[in-house]
């Protein structure tokens, strides 16, 4: 085993991209190979690695985020993608790689935050972040106003280029929820999301002129977003997309109108970390899907 060299914001020296892609995929069975390709990896999404000659074995990511929180703009760093290849475990190099990333970024945002799974919640406060209990927006559907008006939803395809387009077109145009919570500028994640998690879920409705971006749950929807110019009643879209089918709409954001429940779950599989700066508390805001890694 070579000395380790720390290595940062390498997206474009092949030989540890394709390393990097190899471990996210061995780890969490993902890749970023075909999303840098269409030109999407930007600088706002960096690696932070150690590498053992060619070969990245640990790794912590920082996304640059712009999140807006009840008409404020707060510059935020969400970090993702941690992981370590498993002959290099034990050494401490997760640590290490949070250090350094904490130390350039916490005193330049306004909050610094991540999303973790149940098997490491006791990493992360070592480091400060403190959980937050994130609420879950949801409406219990009434079936027979439900798919009373169901239109023509064109599926979209995003290896066709036109449609691709289209999608990336309405994200930077849409209308901005600056009054509850949501993601600004964020671009680069968004079509990470829409090639590796959305891509067959994803709606052009011409009566609504919006794209929107839900998936079947058994007996509910699971609403990621709704991508159009104007200001859309949400109560319009579910009676869109719901069947006879669904009892309930799950909302991946934080809605700006009234009208729906709430629960907090204690444990799920994603659980938000934050660590505060100028922003102190995140309590009773839900952050949108796509600002999450």
């Amino acid at each position: 085993m070579n000395e380790l060299v720390f290595i940062k914001d390498y997206k474009d020296i092949d030989k540890y991209r394709a390393s990097f892609n190899a471990l996210a995929q061995e780890s969490f069975g993902i890749q970023f190979e075909d999303w840098y390709q269409r030109g999407c990896w930007n600088d706002r999404y960096i690696c932070y690695s150690y590498a053992d000659g060619d070969r990245v074995v640990a790794n912590v990511s920082v996304n640059v985020m712009d999140i807006v929180v009840k008409n404020e703009i707060h510059e935020a760093i969400m970090i993702g993608t941690v992981m370590t290849d498993e002959a290099y475990r034990n050494q401490g190099l997760s640590r290490k790689l949070m250090e350094i990333v904490i130390d350039e970024y916490q005193q330049k945002c306004s909050f610094m935050y991540l999303y973790a799974n149940r098997t490491v919640l006791d990493f992360y406060p070592k480091f400060g972040f403190h959980k937050v209990q994130e609420p879950e927006f949801y409406s219990v559907i009434n079936t027979l106003e439900a798919h009373s008006d169901r239109p023509h939803m064109r599926k979209l395809n995003v290896m066709d280029v036109q449609d691709w387009e289209l999608v990336m077109r309405y994200y930077s145009s849409r209308n901005v929820r600056y009054s509850t919570c949501d993601a600004i500028h964020a671009e680069g994640i968004f079509s990470w999301y829409c090639l590796h998690v959305f891509e067959d879920h994803l709606y052009f409705i011409e009566e609504l002129d919006a794209v929107v971006i839900f998936m079947q749950d058994g007996n509910s929807i699971q609403l990621y977003d709704v991508l159009s110019p104007n200001q859309i009643d949400l109560s319009q879209v579910v009676n869109k997309i719901a069947t006879e089918q669904t009892e309930r709409v799950y909302y991946q954001f934080h809605p700006e109108q009234g009208g729906y429940r709430v629960e907090y779950p204690e444990l799920s599989d994603d659980n938000l970390f934050m660590l505060p700066n100028r922003l102190q508390s995140l309590d009773h805001i839900k952050l949108p899907k796509i600002a999450q890694a």
